[in-house]
């Protein structure tokens, strides 16, 4: 089976994987116990904390909330300022979009034709007076379009400089540089990027902001920011998950990249009138979202996936359900283009050779289908 949905998750490494065992036989204490057994634990979570911030310019370990994932954590920044207006886009993440929509206010501004925000526009839309989020993704999760994030802080900051920005990055970090200049709290999840699932992190700018309120009460683990006991065995494999793509970001991206490219450029060729949704707008190295015109999506993955290719329609979090993708259809596309797109996504675990073999599946897949 040729995987090629690793925006929904990635499998874990080896080292990863050697890690959480480990950490699971020799870490057994509570990290809030005051032995030995927790001082241990509370170690690997601090050294966890230290990796997270090699990927992540401008992050320090005191303002790293550890999190189930990047659910978690968008709901607990969105809905951490009581009374704020929520200002996002219409192409945003479930989990930032329905908190969005339980707000006390909330505006949803456009993309372009592009799959991309106009920072001006955005700025715009804040009201001029009371509590504000504005949250906006790095990078989208069906097509892989990267926000304009540098000038859509420079924007806001220009607007309201008391805006509290928050950041998605969970399709961006490891595949492009992120870093924390001019951002509140940046949210993603492990298992994008090789660690395990249900781990994730807040990354605040200011651990000492007094905006924010907790979502979890109880002990006050985390700083007060997350109580109840934390996932030490995830936190380690997480760090290092984390670590590795740092030491190895320019090979790793790179490899993302000619892996994509190939495999998008032959199967637009092979098959006719095919297209790559977003294709002209800036995109993360791994991400293809591809229009097969007169074939219904969701048929095509279910060929597919009989036929040994893994990939989707859009998101993990909601293509389950029978609509069209809200991102393609915020991007222009019609209904009937929505639903014969298909997301297919790279990672590291991939090779080259699966890449042809991808190439030959699909397109013969999509031309018996026609």
């Amino acid at each position: 089976m040729i995987n090629l949905d690793a925006n929904a998750t990635t499998a874990t490494t080896a080292s990863v994987q050697e890690a959480v065992l480990a950490a699971m036989r020799g870490l057994l204490g509570n990290p809030s116990s005051i032995h030995a057994f927790g001082a241990a634990a509370r170690e690997s979570l601090e050294r966890a904390r230290d990796e997270i911030c090699l990927l992540i310019p401008g992050a320090f370990p005191e303002g790293i909330i550890l999190t189930s994932g990047g659910t978690e954590a968008n709901n607990a920044v969105l809905r951490g300022i009581e009374g704020a207006t929520v200002v996002t886009t219409n192409v945003e993440h479930p989990s930032v979009l329905r908190p969005a929509e339980r707000s006390e206010a909330h505006r949803i501004v456009a993309v372009g034709a592009d799959g991309r925000v106009d920072p001006s526009v955005l700025a715009g839309s804040i009201p001029e007076d009371g509590a504000v989020i504005v949250s906006v993704q790095w990078a989208n999760s069906e097509t892989g379009i990267i926000q304009p994030i540098e000038d859509v802080v420079a924007a806001v900051r220009r607007r309201r400089p008391d805006a509290f920005i928050h950041v998605d990055a969970a399709q961006a970090i490891g595949r492009i540089p992120v870093s924390m200049d001019g951002i509140d709290a940046l949210t993603f999840s492990g298992h994008k990027l090789h660690a395990p699932q249900g781990t994730g992190a807040i990354v605040l700018a200011d651990p000492d902001d007094d905006r924010l309120s907790p979502l979890l009460l109880g002990g006050g683990q985390e700083g007060g920011w997350r109580s109840g006991t934390q996932n030490v065995p995830g936190a380690v494999g997480l760090g290092v998950a984390l670590r590795e793509r740092a030491e190895r970001f320019a090979e790793a991206t790179g490899v993302l990249r000619a892996m994509r490219d190939a495999f998008e450029s032959a199967v637009v060729a092979a098959v006719p009138g095919a297209r790559v949704n977003g294709g002209a707008s800036p995109r993360v190295p791994n991400t293809t979202n591809i229009l097969f015109p007169g074939i219904e999506g969701m048929a095509l993955v279910a060929r597919l996936d009989q036929n040994g290719v893994a990939c989707s329609v859009g998101s993990a979090c909601s293509s389950g359900r029978p609509e069209p993708s809200h991102v393609l259809r915020a991007m222009g596309l019609s209904e009937e283009e929505a639903y014969s797109s298909v997301r297919f996504s790279f990672s590291i675990m991939n090779t080259m050779k699966e890449v042809q073999m991808a190439v030959d599946i699909v397109s013969e897949t999509a031309r018996q289908m026609r």
